[in-house]
């Protein structure tokens, strides 16, 4: 799953650092880091595995960016 945010997103539970976005983005499979950052607000979007944006990513960030513009 891809996650778009900035610096680091804090575990308050193990007290310790629970992902590092990089370029603006986070992209894992772990389900730890998806549920956490889920908790924390993120929402993220499906992606291919792979850094580089699907059209489908592409669409989804042009919806959210319209969004949190409004």
């Amino acid at each position: 799953m891809r996650f778009e945010g900035h610096g680091v997103v804090w575990d308050p539970k193990t007290n310790k650092a629970l992902c590092r976005f990089e370029n603006g983005f986070i992209e894992t499979s772990d389900k730890r880091i998806i549920d956490g950052l889920k908790k924390a607000g993120y929402e993220g979007v499906k992606s291919t595995g792979t850094a580089a944006k699907d059209s489908k990513e592409e669409v989804a960030d042009e919806e959210v960016t319209k969004a949190n513009e409004s």
